[in-house]
């Protein structure tokens, strides 16, 4: 579904990712794992428009789709979560959700406003709280369920457990389980090793700038010198 070739990317002057290459088959959740500062969330902005490359190519389902602006590569079937979430913290959960239903296409969409706060019980009694009233983990919630609106073929994620509580991360992780049962392809950016390996089916190693392993989860977790050399602090 994603192939991305040679990607080089970074910020004015300063190149960040030198040559990464990824390919995400469809129905696979896939995690980019790495030291802080390797470019795993540069190379997310880069596919989802945010940045422009500086070489290399991103083709989604067969479309070349590098250096296309946020909104056409949206359109094209890829909703972000950005470690930042950015959910709107003046409008209510409600106005929040409605706002991405009304940019999902398709008249007969899978995910509708009711069945994400079916997903997440925790927004369904604070539909009228505003954004900025909600706890980091319900912020990080109302991101998710906006992105499911847009009804992507691919779901992006960065760091979604960060500054979290461990009964918080439990439940996103409960919740991005469901959505890989149903077959959702999805690329995930995180820190924390259990929570990415466990869930996922494959994963990319990031050092300095480039993907240095790709295989299995369970390889990785079986591979203690491996994640000891590039993940250990």
């Amino acid at each position: 579904m994603l192939e991305v070739r040679g990607l080089k990317a970074g910020y004015d002057e300063v190149q960040v990712v030198h040559g990464v290459d990824l390919d995400i088959g469809e129905g696979v959740f896939h995690a980019i794992l790495g030291r802080n500062g390797v470019g795993k969330s540069t190379t997310l902005k880069t596919i989802m428009g945010l940045l422009l490359p500086m070489d290399g190519d991103v083709v989604f389902k067969g479309e070349t789709i590098s250096g296309k602006p946020p909104h056409e590569i949206a359109r094209h079937g890829i909703a972000y979560v950005p470690e930042t979430r950015d959910i709107f913290g003046s409008l209510t959960v409600l106005e929040n959700l409605q706002l991405a239903a009304r940019m999902a296409s398709g008249s007969n969409p899978a995910w509708t406003i009711d069945r994400v706060l079916a997903f997440f019980p925790n927004l369904a009694g604070r539909q009228s709280n505003s954004g900025s009233q909600l706890s980091g983990g319900e912020q990080q919630m109302l991101a998710i369920a906006r992105a499911l609106l847009m009804n992507p073929a691919l779901l992006i994620l960065d760091e979604p457990t960060e500054g979290l509580a461990p009964i918080i991360i439990h439940q996103i992780f409960d919740k991005l389980g469901e959505l890989r049962r149903s077959g959702m392809t999805m690329l995930l950016v995180e820190q924390n090793f259990q929570f990415a390996t466990r869930l996922c089916d494959t994963a990319s190693i990031f050092g300095r700038g480039q993907c240095v392993w790709t295989g299995a989860s369970d390889d990785l977790r079986a591979d203690t010198d491996l994640h000891a050399q590039w993940l250990g602090v």
